[in-house]
């Protein structure tokens, strides 16, 4: 079997490609990685959504509850709550 030796330019060529390969390769990696990474922070925000929006809920009721006993010690009305009075309706 013969061996002959390749044109300088193909072989540069070749080496080239081998770079090229392995510089997507890690820029891959990387990118895999830095997703990963926002997933992570999605979840965690995703988590932290879910539990104001139980807090929201929570405070809506504390909300209502106290209308309900303002309602039943004043009667109807508007509160200003800037100098504490309340106004009949």
């Amino acid at each position: 079997m013969a061996t002959k030796k390749l044109d300088k330019e193909h072989l540069e060529q070749i080496q080239q490609l081998q770079q090229d390969y392995a510089e997507n390769a890690n820029l891959i990696g990387n990118l895999s990685i830095e997703k990963h990474s926002l997933n992570k922070r999605l979840d965690e925000i995703e988590e932290t959504y879910h539990e104001q929006l139980i807090k929201f809920e929570t405070i809506r009721g504390y909300e209502q509850e106290l209308m309900e006993q303002l309602t039943k010690r004043y009667g109807d009305g508007s509160i200003n709550i800037a100098d504490g009075t309340f106004t009949e309706s």
